[in-house]
């Protein structure tokens, strides 16, 4: 068995160091293997005390030597992928543990207690350094020593939480193959309480031996072998299970003197399966997030857009999409990309689409059937999201384009006044000064006549400026009347219908004004760009003020442009928290329906 894991502990480490060579000649990974072989066939060969002078010499100073059996594996967690170490702090850690090894060799070789234990009580055959040197030496060394072996594991994760693509899949093969320490370690203590120091620690010092070279090996050359997350999900459920099943029944047996086997027996069949499940689940969610707890992720969108700023929701869409799905990046688009790396998926909200969710897979991952039903979930709840953000934003800009017209319609009344009625009146006060100080009563009379006139033309400028603030036919003949002039005026190719309640109760001003304008542009756009003969508008006020514009024309299709009348529509209606849609006709023409609540409470005031 010794034999065995000599030659096994020897030549798997020189093969792969020895094919790391031959294809990446440059990388120390594939020296530092070719070392630890040779290292692990000398110290292990050589281990039996010698009687010669000689011998004995190189005994003592190889009673250090043990380092050897994992120092260049050690060595190697720091320098995978690249040959390198991770940055200049892991550099300088891994210095200080190879002087640490030097000194610890030094000491150990002047431990004269340990070569009288080993060699029948002899003493030092080269006494060279003092007893309290050696120890001193021997204990700082070991310290460093313990610090280099345990820097290690810190080294590797602090790597691979930064590490992406082909970098932590090298990572990761790196820690299936550190795995065989602990197994190794748990068959020690299982060998040596359990078993009376059988052969199965052997075994486990072979599976080091083998193990940690190989994957180191295939992490240089062969990393996309297999699905390595995968692999190292499973192998940690089942180490973790194996290593609680173990200590629980130990514990039992320790702690009963009676039935301790049969309790112990049931103790674990019954946690088996619920350890099994809560370790897979676990370990799963860290390799591949959410997707095999829908729910999870459904729950974890929610909390990261509760927690978020209203103008922040499609980040926190994003955001926890990337934690849900393990990606490494997740965005929205309005159009699809170009991107071949990214899968996307559409966006729909009642029928509307919103745009697409689009995730970049990494190059090391392939999606599975869970992770394509959690991205269709995930996108279902999105679109709600992203569409009420689109909604936020479209308000925002609707209301920011509300006080800009306020302020363009402020500043016309005031030019128009400054201009028109301003200087109108003050010719008429100039020309009654005028005419007061004129004795003579013809000349006085045509100054009041020109006067006359120049108020006159000032309250035509006043009402017309009042016109455009409220059209006057609504308060003259109501609204329906008013839609009636309006069509009137616009009869010729196109005949005009108009219908409704006569007796309706007295709408809000704001909507008054609002339904008039829609009509107005709708009727407009039917007699000048429909090429129907026929229109009817209808009024309907149940509970809500609505409005119907239809005709008999050509319509609209996908190529037609829609201009600023039917955005100026549908902003109207808006303003007033309601609706203004536009659709097509099956039999020809459009259908302008526009509906708007019957409330006092206006959302912008002028």
């Amino acid at each position: 068995m010794q034999l065995t894991l000599v030659v096994l502990g020897a030549a798997v480490p020189i093969l792969v160091g020895g094919l790391v060579l031959r294809w990446r000649p440059r990388h120390p990974v594939g020296w530092l293997l070719v070392a630890h072989g040779i290292s692990f066939f000398a110290v292990l060969t050589f281990d039996e005390p010698r009687t010669s002078r000689a011998g004995r010499v190189a005994d003592q100073f190889g009673m250090g030597t043990w380092v050897l059996l994992f120092l260049w594996l050690v060595v190697i967690a720091y320098l995978l992928p690249d040959g390198r170490t991770a940055n200049r702090f892991w550099r300088w850690w891994l210095r200080a543990g190879l002087v640490g090894v030097a000194v610890f060799v030094v000491g150990a070789a002047g431990d004269r207690e340990g070569f009288a234990e080993t060699h029948d009580g002899a003493a030092l055959p080269v006494p060279w350094l003092p007893e309290p040197w050696s120890g001193l030496l021997g204990l700082t060394g070991l310290v460093l020593v313990a610090l280099l072996f345990f820097g290690g594991f810190g080294a590797v994760w602090w790597r691979l939480r930064r590490a992406r693509g082909d970098e932590r899949l090298q990572l990761l093969w790196l820690v299936w193959g550190a795995l065989t320490v602990p197994v190794t370690l748990l068959a020690g203590w299982v060998n040596h309480f359990l078993l009376d120091d059988g052969p199965l620690f052997t075994v486990a010092l072979a599976l080091v031996a083998v193990g940690l070279p190989a994957t180191a090996g295939i992490a240089i050359l062969r990393h996309r072998l297999f699905d390595i997350r995968i692999v190292l999900s499973r192998t940690l459920t089942y180490l973790l299970l194996v290593i609680g099943v173990f200590v629980v029944y130990a514990t039992l047996l320790l702690a009963t003197d009676r039935l301790g086997g049969l309790l112990a027996v049931g103790v674990v069949a019954i946690a088996v399966h619920p350890a099994y499940s809560f370790l897979r689940r676990r370990i799963e969610q860290w390799v591949y997030g959410l997707r095999a707890d829908p729910g999870a992720a459904i729950r974890l969108l929610a909390d990261r857009v509760e927690a978020a700023d209203p103008d922040g929701l499609v980040a926190a869409v994003t955001d926890a999409v990337t934690v849900a799905l393990r990606v490494e990046r997740v965005w929205v688009e309005t159009a699809p990309g170009v991107s071949e790396a990214a899968l996307r998926t559409r966006m729909v909200h009642r029928g509307e689409h919103v745009g697409y969710l689009a995730i970049q897979i990494p190059p090391d991952r392939a999606f599975v059937a869970s992770d394509f039903d959690l991205v269709r979930d995930l996108a279902r709840y999105a679109a709600i999201l992203v569409r009420s953000e689109q909604l936020n934003d479209q308000l925002r800009e609707s209301r920011t384009r509300i006080v800009a017209g306020r302020e363009e319609e402020r500043r016309r009344l005031r030019r128009d006044l400054h201009d028109s009625v301003g200087p109108s009146l003050a010719a008429v006060v100039l020309k009654l000064n005028a005419a007061q100080s004129r004795t003579d009563a013809a000349e006085r009379n045509a100054l009041i006549a020109e006067t006359r006139d120049e108020v006159k033309d000032a309250i035509a400028e006043v009402r017309r400026l009042v016109d455009d603030l409220r059209p006057p036919a609504i308060d003259e003949v109501g609204l329906l009347g008013a839609l009636r002039q309006r069509a009137s005026s616009l009869s010729g190719d196109v005949t005009f219908e108009v219908t409704g309640p006569d007796g309706f109760l007295p709408l809000p001003a704001a909507v008054e004004v609002a339904a008039f304008r829609i009509a107005s542009e709708a009727m407009t756009n039917v007699a000048r760009h429909s090429g129907a003969t026929r229109c009817r508008v209808g009024v309907l006020v149940d509970g809500a003020f609505e409005l119907t514009v239809s005709d008999n024309g050509h319509g609209a299709d996908q190529h037609t442009v829609r201009g600023m009348g039917w955005t100026s529509m549908r902003e109207r209606a808006a303003e007033l928290g309601g609706s203004c849609t536009i659709t097509s006709r099956p039999e020809g023409g459009l259908v302008v329906r526009a509906v708007l609540p019957l409330t006092s409470d206006e959302p912008v005031t002028t």
